[in-house]
């Protein structure tokens, strides 16, 4: 059991518990806790609580203020919202008021992510052409973020069973522990398809994990992270992440005539407003596309 250091911790070690309880993700669990532990260490040092219940709606206010001094209004958003399901549990625990009730989050000005052109995506592949074990499975995983808009996680957590290449379907775990099928195309099943046959060569190839790595172990989302971003150097697209991708999958969805409905359920979104947001830099590229593709002139 873990040792509680500050006059915080036991009850945030029950609220880990609580977030166990209620089915959380080991990620979502993980992000909550360290945001109310990082806020407790903040009271510590600059204020005269001594509990939870000395904890005023200025506090957070004061902490907000000094995260977004040094980061950017995302996190801050983030941290504030962690701590939030931290006093909504907290204050019905123990019947005690909530101090943020009122409180706003910071807003944070809308930055729409760029997509990748159909050139730039060629590019991307390009760099991992050739027929090693590293390039053929680093192409498959471009292809598949590519062609089926998988989130990091979703993707690094795939097992050797998530993959039918017959029916071209991956079935994902996604967030909140719901289960999705997505399918893919006839190119990127033919790169899955000479991955599995290398994959079955390596030493590691009676691992369930899917992506296999080259130093021992499979391939962890630290390290999709860091050959996306290796790839898209090497390839003239700075700053490329693999979140990129999932957006450019989503913008050329809705470009190719897709809709929204069916991009929900291929995206694993329930609010229509995530539809939205994704791929919003190109949306009037969209928009022009469907205004020439419905044009009433040509249809006298």
């Amino acid at each position: 059991m873990k040792t509680s250091t500050t006059p915080y911790q036991p009850d945030i070690d029950s609220f880990r518990r609580h977030l166990r309880a209620e089915n959380k993700s080991q990620r979502t669990t993980t992000i909550y806790v360290q945001a109310t532990e990082k806020f407790a260490r903040w009271l510590i040092a600059h204020t005269d609580c001594a509990d939870w219940e000395d904890v005023e709606g200025r506090d957070v206010q004061d902490f907000t203020i000094d995260i977004l001094d040094s980061r950017s209004a995302g996190y801050a958003n983030n941290l504030y919202r962690a701590i939030q399901q931290f006093f909504r549990w907290w204050s019905g625990e123990y019947g005690y008021a909530n101090p943020m009730w009122g409180l706003k989050p910071p807003m944070v000005p809308e930055q729409p992510i760029p997509v990748l052109s159909q050139e730039q995506l060629g590019k991307l592949l390009k760099t991992a052409e050739g027929r090693t074990f590293v390039q053929l499975r680093d192409t498959a995983i471009l292809m598949l973020l590519m062609d089926a808009g998988l989130r990091r996680g979703e993707l690094a957590a795939l097992k050797l069973d998530a993959i039918d290449l017959d029916y071209r379907e991956v079935k994902v775990l996604g967030k909140g522990r719901r289960s999705r099928t997505v399918p893919f195309g006839h190119a990127t099943c033919r790169a899955l398809d000479r991955y599995l046959k290398a994959r079955s060569k390596q030493r590691l190839a009676h691992l369930d994990w899917l992506w296999l790595g080259t130093q021992g172990c499979h391939l962890t989302s630290s390290g999709i992270f860091q050959m996306i971003q290796r790839r898209g150097t090497d390839a003239g697209i700075r700053e490329l992440f693999p979140h990129m991708l999932r957006h450019t999958w989503s913008h050329f969805f809705r470009l190719n005539g897709g809709s929204v409905d069916d991009l929900m359920r291929l995206a694993g979104w329930k609010s229509v407003s995530m539809a939205s947001r994704y791929g919003a830099s190109a949306a009037d590229q969209r928009a022009r596309a469907a205004g020439q593709r419905l044009s009433l002139g040509d249809r006298i």
